[in-house]
């Protein structure tokens, strides 16, 4: 747990929400190896690595355009990845200490929703995990029709509980999940980034039932 002072427990808690890549799982090797497929099929080189801040927080779309532009070859990568496996890559991915266990515990008080830039792999990279059962919603941009930091997302998730801003937590990493949290009023809580403006800021999700309030 980040050294400041902890905030009160937010009062009228409903929901929590979680970012995917880099909150629940440690993606970035897995995103490196995908995109390196996509740039080696299209004969560039798997330059993807010098990208990672990037294919990190963008969803597909975006990660493309900043590997490729938007001319033809963004298009033959956008209907090389429609056809891809990525169950492969999955074996690359860590689930973070606690994690599982954290969703499991929170599941148990309030309602639990993941709010990703993740596509197509958004539902079958926990499935890969078995904590599918612990989400009452996986939103990402094919559902919400934008991807973040566009509020969109947010708003799909309240839509779905039925909830204000002030009822919900979400637990993210990057500089799009902040401007989703600012877009939307809802509290950020940082995970392992100091450098976030957020409600409260922590380094192991095992910590995050106390910062929320529970024993």
């Amino acid at each position: 747990m980040s050294t400041q002072k902890l905030p009160s427990p937010p009062k009228g808690l409903q929901a929590v929400v979680f970012d995917l890549d880099g909150v629940i799982f440690d993606s970035l090797p897995a995103n490196i190896a995908f995109y390196n497929n996509i740039l080696e099929h299209l004969g560039r080189e798997p330059v993807a690595e010098q990208y990672a801040e990037i294919i990190h927080r963008e969803a597909m779309q975006g990660s493309l355009e900043a590997l490729l532009g938007t001319g033809e070859d963004f298009e033959r990568a956008m209907a090389y990845w429609r056809t891809m496996d990525s169950a492969p890559f999955f074996k690359l991915l860590r689930l973070f200490p606690g994690a599982r266990e954290t969703i499991a515990t929170l599941r148990g008080r309030w309602r639990t929703a993941v709010a990703t830039n993740r596509t197509a792999t958004a539902r079958s990279s926990l499935a890969h995990f078995d904590l599918l059962k612990l989400f009452d919603l996986v939103a990402n941009p094919d559902s919400a029709g934008q991807a973040k930091p566009h509020p969109a997302m947010m708003h799909q998730v309240l839509s779905h509980f039925g909830l204000e801003a002030e009822q919900v937590v979400y637990v993210g990493d990057s500089t799009t999940d902040e401007g989703l949290c600012q877009a939307t009023g809802v509290r950020l809580v940082a995970f392992d980034n100091p450098s976030l403006n957020a409600w409260a800021h922590l380094d192991d999700l095992r910590d995050l039932p106390r910062l929320l309030g529970l024993p």
